[in-house]
């Protein structure tokens, strides 16, 4: 086997012209790790932001940087003390941010790489982990929604908003979402009970109105900004208002400001991020990971993928899920 690969990689930050295909060196897998062929990554948020040098400079993974920390792939080999997987296997995986899902190989730890059952394809294996994972962690794990419960979803045509609206009819809640109004027939059909335009300025009044002035159980919101204030205003008495990005900027307002008028409310902001998760405790989300593969092979689950294109064009691809007129997924096909 060739001891180079060819990859989608950036050696700097900028435009998505500093995305282009170049060879590098393959990867190996070590003691519980396992080396897999990709065929299929799932595009996030998170590629654009390396790619324009945003984040964190903590959180910015050494160059050069292969993008990509989800796909579906074939495993190649396995390293030392690995059983529960074999060469050959079919997997979804989910990594950290350097993982090399845009390459023709990732390796990575092999708790995070789980089978990909018959009945789900390449391309919606790649478009699960992520985004349903994101989900599920602020409905269940963090948010405990049960039954009954309600729960606002903001930017809900997008892939976590998405993933939660399908989540959250598999699970019998009741859900208010917010996006665009060309976006409003796509989100009742995904099982919105209640779609409302963000722009709205009496949003809080008719959330309220829609819940028989009880409020929401849980708001899951991508945005924060401005936001948080309307999302403290309409929850109900013990609620959670779960930040899980920050599109609008960060939280305005103090905590006092915030949070003061529901002090009768017992209510709460939580930020939520899926790598807090992913590495504190990797056999809880490894369960999960494999619960979602699960459904998604009973067809309680199934990513709304708006196009398949070539990772050649990994540049116009985040360029597109920048510019917020995405419905759904967009995946990437490992042809290089």
């Amino acid at each position: 086997m060739s001891h180079v690969m060819k990859a989608v990689s950036m050696d700097r930050t900028g435009g998505p012209e500093v995305l282009g295909i170049n060879e590098v060196k393959r990867p190996e897998p070590g003691e519980g790790e396992v080396l897999i062929a990709n065929r299929t990554a799932g595009l996030n948020f998170i590629d654009a932001i390396a790619r324009k040098g945003e984040l964190a400079p903590e959180m910015m993974p050494p160059m050069p940087l292969i993008p990509g920390v989800e796909g579906f792939g074939i495993i190649e080999a396995v390293g030392e003390g690995v059983t529960s997987l074999k060469p050959g296997d079919a997997v979804a995986w989910m990594g950290q941010l350097g993982a090399g899902g845009y390459g023709q190989y990732t390796v990575l730890d092999s708790r995070y790489a789980v089978p990909c059952p018959d009945g789900v394809s390449p391309e919606a294996a790649a478009a699960l982990p992520v985004n349903y994972l994101t989900a599920y962690q602020m409905l269940f794990k963090t948010g405990r929604a049960e039954k009954g419960d309600t729960v606002l979803v903001h930017a809900a045509a997008g892939g976590v908003g998405t993933a939660a609206l399908q989540l959250a009819r598999w699970a019998g809640l009741s859900v208010i979402a917010t996006c665009s109004p060309s976006k409003h027939d796509y989100v009742r059909e995904l099982g919105a009970q209640t779609v409302l335009d963000y722009r709205r300025e009496d949003l809080v009044e008719q959330i309220m109105a829609a819940t028989d002035g009880k409020g929401v159980n849980l708001t899951l919101n991508p945005v924060s900004g401005a936001t948080v204030a309307n999302d403290l205003a309409c929850l109900a008495p013990f609620g959670t208002c779960h930040l899980f990005g920050f599109l609008a900027g960060p939280p305005a307002g103090s905590l006092a400001e915030s949070l003061a008028p529901h002090f009768g409310k017992s209510v709460g902001i939580r930020v939520s991020g899926i790598y807090t998760w992913y590495g504190q405790e990797p056999d809880s989300f490894r369960k999960a990971f494999e619960h979602i593969m699960d459904l998604a092979a009973r067809g309680d689950l199934a990513p709304s993928i708006q196009e398949v294109l070539p990772v050649s064009r990994a540049g116009e691809a985040q360029e597109l899920i920048e510019s917020g007129k995405t419905m759904g997924k967009l995946v990437l096909s490992i042809d290089l």
